[in-house]
């Protein structure tokens, strides 16, 4: 039989055996003519019955085939459960906005079961303004691993949350992210006595509160996940150690040493992020003592380095990291006296050519003042949020290098870029965009002849370019560049050079027309060469006064005349 005929007879069969009188039997069994008033209300009321009982089956069934449907082809039901529960776990974080597990559950049975069934879901103890007595009976049932989330506000019933994190077992409590203030001074000592079994904690300081540091339990877990704004730990507890991810920002006092931060980061081999930013000046004795600190701190995992420190933790510490995988690197000292620069060496070079090589872009700007010289090196990009702005979100979403270095000499200086010319193109890196840049003092009487030369080695060495911008110093140092430049980066579609201080530009537009003319000539004769192997150029970058002369004596060219209207002022 189909469906249909299954529900009415399963229908008149439970009517039949639960439902029907004896005369209303008889009445079905026999070959009566239905002639009796009697009779026919005896029907009817039969009739009416199955109707209903018809009515009642096929509503189960109709529920029971939905509930079928979305678990048999429903997208999401197809997922591997792990999966599904990964979803579930992100809808009802912290960080989402939404902290209530019991909306998914009101889904489908499949998502209440679901639910139900994950420690993981039930894992956020929220310190809040009332009780929480549903979610707190589904951690004591379920008994996984518990993160106490204590925020900012007037009306927190601490006493209920007390009473709550009391009636759970202590090693249970794995993380803890509490941004202190004087509504919450209370669970100061209450976490003080109860941390032992912490391995994530993210404690954030306001300016109003009393208490400035927290003390670890001496025994107990190794943090793997630490972030700290404003408050301190005590820095050579044997806990911090085996690190994941660090960062510490915005200590005003009871800073760590030189030292201590050497021992926290060479004792945590599978560091993944450090951030390190917003500290004072750590005293003159630790500044003494860092100069024995000299064995390497290998961190094969590590992926973010952001070091925005006094300038003897920079230069103490970078130059000592080992890392092939880091692909976000930002080292900025709060001043630039000579006694505080970082110099290049091989082991900085070494660490900053991942965090190039991912990004197919790059900024070089040099400057020479009297004293020395910077190296400004940066291709960052950001991708929307800022680093490490969630709680839990242990993957950087930035990319790049924004680094200064300070060769104190033209050899240092040579150095430095060729060793990283050498390592780029050891990595088969593969630029897009390139931004060259060279300023010196107005005043200063260094001869600056042999830097433009070390910079123009960049383009000359990739290929894939198509975006170049220089920055040099003189008309007569544009005039080399151009002439160097006329048969190399074969992809060049977009040609930037910029302002620079001179009597007169005569020199530099004699240049441009000489590049453009050699680089696509008018009429080609003879044998193919490399002049008709280059991309054409859409755009060129100049300031408004060459810009004026190129279009007034337009030079023989190939380029189509359309061009002219590219060019673009700076």
């Amino acid at each position: 039989m189909s469906p249909i005929q299954d529900i009415v007879a399963f229908a008149v069969q439970t009517y039949l055996k639960h439902s029907s009188t004896p005369e209303q039997l008889k009445l079905l069994t026999t070959d009566t003519s239905l002639s009796t008033e009697s009779a026919k209300d005896s029907m009817v009321e039969v009739l009416t019955n199955l109707q209903s009982l018809v009515s009642e089956e096929i509503t189960g069934q109709l529920t029971h085939l939905k509930r079928r449907r979305n678990q048999e082809h429903a997208q999401i039901h197809q997922l591997p459960q792990e999966v599904f529960v990964e979803i579930v776990l992100a809808a009802t974080s912290f960080s989402s906005g939404s902290t209530d597990p019991f909306t998914p559950m009101k889904v489908s049975k499949y998502w209440f079961d679901t639910v139900a069934r994950c420690p993981n879901i039930w894992s956020q103890l929220i310190v809040a303004p009332r009780p929480q007595p549903g979610i707190m009976n589904m951690m004591r049932a379920l008994r996984g691993p518990v993160e106490v989330h204590c925020h900012r506000g007037s009306e927190l019933d601490l006493d209920a949350s007390f009473a709550d994190l009391s009636t759970l077992d202590p090693n249970r409590l794995r993380a803890l992210v509490w941004r202190w203030s004087d509504e919450t001074e209370a669970l100061h000592s209450f976490f003080q006595e109860r941390n032992s079994n912490f391995v994530d904690l993210y404690l954030e300081r306001s300016i109003y509160s009393l208490h400035r540091r927290l003390d670890l339990s001496p025994e107990g877990s190794c943090l793997r996940h630490l972030e700290l704004r404003g408050v301190a730990l005590p820095w050579t507890s044997p806990r911090l150690s085996q690190l994941q991810s660090l960062s510490i920002q915005k200590l005003r006092q009871d800073h760590p040493s030189v030292h201590d931060l050497y021992r926290i980061l060479s004792s945590s081999p599978a560091l993944r992020r450090i951030r390190i930013r917003d500290f004072q000046n750590p005293d003159e004795e630790q500044l003494d003592a860092s100069h024995a600190i000299t064995e390497p701190i290998y961190l094969p995992k590590l992926r973010s380095l952001q070091l925005e420190a006094p300038s003897i933790i920079i230069n103490t510490l970078a130059p000592l990291i080992r890392s092939p995988s880091c692909q976000y690197l930002e080292l900025r000292p709060p001043t630039e006296r000579p006694s505080e620069r970082l110099e290049p060496s091989d082991a900085v070079l070494d660490l900053i050519i991942s965090s190039i090589t991912c990004e197919p872009l790059l900024h070089i700007v040099v400057e020479h003042k009297e004293g020395g010289f910077s190296v400004f090196i940066q291709n960052s990009l950001p991708r929307g949020t800022a680093p490490w702005g969630d709680w839990g979100d242990w993957d950087d979403p930035n990319m790049g290098i924004s680094i200064k270095l300070f060769p104190s000499t033209v050899e240092s200086l040579r150095n430095l870029l060729e060793g990283l010319l050498s390592r780029l193109r050891a990595a088969r890196w593969k630029p897009e965009n390139l931004y060259l840049c060279f300023t010196r003092a107005f005043n200063g009487t260094f001869s600056h002849e042999a830097i433009p030369p070390l910079l123009l080695s960049f383009p000359l060495a990739f290929q894939t370019i198509r975006r170049l911008d220089l920055v040099l110093p003189s008309p007569a140092a544009y005039h080399y560049a151009l002439r160097l430049l006329e048969g190399a980066v074969p992809e060049l579609t977009s040609f930037g050079m910029y302002h620079t201080y001179a009597v007169s530009y005569e020199e530099w537009i004699n240049g441009i027309k000489a590049f453009l003319e050699r680089r696509y000539p008018l009429h080609l004769q003879g044998n193919i060469s490399v002049h008709q192997k280059v991309s054409r150029l859409a755009k060129i970058h100049v300031p408004e006064d060459i810009a004026e002369c190129l279009r007034r004596d337009w030079p023989n060219t190939s380029l189509p005349r359309e061009v002219l209207s590219n060019i673009k002022t700076r």
